[in-house]
Formats: structure tokens, C-alpha cells, sequence
């Protein structure tokens, strides 16, 4: 039973209904949000490696890719196709979040599961979440229209929740709590994200029941960025880009830090312009497991 409350699907499935049922005082929590992600933002750098920053040429180009494909690829494709579809500008604000938020450290296992380069997409993951310190305010600023924002405001937020966790992380990675760090890391991950998502859906509550209309527009435009984009790209470049790669770069292009996008768009911008990241939770996991139709045919490897 224990094993199956920590595991990372159960939890979302399990936060979404206690938020859809559950949902009094949920207001509480609210505050708390940010807290939540440096948390998980702390236990999930420990993944990071930074003696990857020795080969600085290698870096460098496999940042600027990943950064294409993360923010400016699959920004593109999820802002227009919003643009299009919302008319509420809350909600598009959301999808400004989405756009500006790194890539999810999902990427790194899931890499592993699916037996792409494992060394490429560490880079890729650590790189843009560097270059995010500057490009996620910028981005929120830019396409952000008539919302009372201050530009130092987002860049103290994108600090607080990616530079200072990924240096404090280094602190978990001392050879006396190394082991213990490495036993609990999934599960502090799994649970704060859990909360997060609790906490949007439960202050969207009534949303989620009453405008069905709008969540078929957020459900349509996060189809067309993640689903139609990564199969594109796989399409497109399958006889182009080896497979390894190819699953690296995929991977690293379609899945973005829902639990980053949650939080921030809650405190940023509140509750409604949160609606689209709780969404973005469930399509992530769906499309982890949608990959293995898209990805040639390999035996995978269990975590």
C-alpha cells in the first residue's frame, strides 16, 4: 500500500479527485506553493552533474538546441494554437507560464526508460534550466499583456525556485546523506507535486465542473504542443537524427515542468491562469506513456 500511495501516477491521480472532492480549505495551501516547488526543485537537482560543464563546446551546443526546442519550438506552437483557441486572458496567461517553464526532470528518467542518450538530455535539462533564470521572466513580460507585473518580480521568483535550489542541492550530495538523500528523493519529489496539483485543482474546482467548454480548449491546444509537435518531430526526423538522440531531443521538447508552471502561475497570476498547468500534469504523464507508441520498437528499461 505504501509503495503504491509514493508512486508518482497514483499521487496524481489520487491529488486530482481529493482536490475535485476534498477541496475546504484548500485556500490554505495556496501560499505555501512556491515553498512546495523549491522543495522538489532542491531534491530534483541532485540529479545534476555538473562536471558536464567541463566539455564546454559540447555544453553549450546542446543547451542552445534544447533551449529551441523547449521554449522557442514548443512555445511557438503552444502560444499560436492558444491565441487561436482562448479568448479568456487569464487562461492565456497560463499558457505564457507553460511556454516560459523549463523542460520537466522527467525527461532524465524517462530517457533512461526509453534508452535515449542519458548524457545528452542531463545537459539539455540543466542547461535550459540555467538559461531560464533569465528567459522565463523575459518571456512572461513580453507576451504578458495588461497584467500589473514588475519584470525583478518574476526574475526574484525564477531565483528563488531554480538558482538557489539547484545550489543548495549541492548540499544533499555530502557522502554521509548522499544515500539517504538518494532513498527519499522520489518520494519528497512524488508528494510535493502531489500538493501542488491538489492545490490548483482544488481552487479550480468550480471551473472544472462548470466550464467544460474552456477545458476542451486547454485539453485541444496541449494536444496540438505536446502530442501533434512530438509526433512531427519524430516523423520529420527519423531517417535524420539517430534514435538515442532522437528520443533525447524528443523528450526534452515535448515535457515541461508542470509542477514550476503550477506554482508560478498561482502566485504570479492566481488561481484561474493556474487551470491550464493542473491540465499539463495529466497530458506529461500521458504523453510518457503515449512515447513508447511513437518511439521504434526497443525493449525499454524498468527503473
Amino acid at each position: 500500500m505504501i509503495k503504491i500511495l509514493n508512486n508518482r501516477n497514483t499521487l496524481l491521480i489520487l491529488s486530482m479527485v481529493m482536490g475535485l472532492s476534498f477541496s475546504k480549505g484548500v485556500e490554505y495551501l495556496k501560499p505555501f506553493t512556491l515553498y512546495f516547488l523549491a522543495v522538489i526543485m532542491i531534491f530534483s537537482a541532485t540529479s545534476f552533474n555538473f562536471k558536464l560543464l567541463k566539455e564546454f563546446k559540447i555544453f553549450a551546443k546542446t543547451t542552445l538546441y534544447s533551449f529551441f526546442l523547449n521554449f522557442i519550438l514548443f512555445g511557438a506552437v503552444l502560444l499560436t494554437t492558444a491565441y487561436f483557441l482562448i479568448d479568456e486572458k487569464e487562461i492565456f496567461w497560463g499558457f505564457v507560464i507553460i511556454a516560459a517553464t523549463p523542460p520537466g526532470v522527467a525527461v532524465i528518467p524517462f530517457t533512461f526508460i526509453y534508452k535515449g542518450n542519458l548524457n545528452y538530455s542531463l545537459i539539455g535539462v540543466l542547461g535550459v534550466y540555467l538559461l531560464s533564470i533569465l528567459a522565463t521572466p523575459l518571456i512572461i513580460s513580453l507576451f504578458v499583456k495588461g497584467a500589473d507585473i514588475e519584470i525583478f518580480e518574476l526574475i526574484r521568483v525564477t531565483i528563488e525556485v531554480i538558482l538557489i535550489p539547484i545550489l543548495l542541492s549541492r548540499l544533499l550530495l555530502f557522502k554521509k546523506i548522499k544515500p539517504f538523500v538518494e532513498k527519499i528523493r522520489g518520494k519528497v519529489v512524488n508528494w510535493g507535486f502531489a500538493l501542488i496539483v491538489y492545490t490548483v485543482v482544488g481552487l479550480n474546482k468550480q471551473a472544472i465542473f462548470n466550464d467544460t467548454e474552456m477545458l476542451l480548449k486547454i485539453s485541444a491546444v496541449l494536444i496540438v504542443a505536446m502530442f501533434v509537435l512530438g509526433v512531427l518531430y519524430e516523423f520529420i526526423l527519423r531517417k535524420k537524427i539517430r534514435l538515442k538522440l532522437r528520443i533525447s531531443q524528443n523528450l526534452i521538447l515535448t515535457i515541461k515542468s508542470s509542477g514550476f508552471a503550477a506554482s508560478t502561475a498561482l502566485t504570479v497570476f492566481g488561481e484561474r491562469s493556474a487551470l491550464p498547468s493542473a491540465f499539463l500534469a495529466v497530458f506529461v504523464l500521458l504523453y510518457l506513456i503515449f512515447a513508447e507508441v511513437i518511439f521504434p520498437k526497443k525493449k525499454k528499461t524498468t527503473l
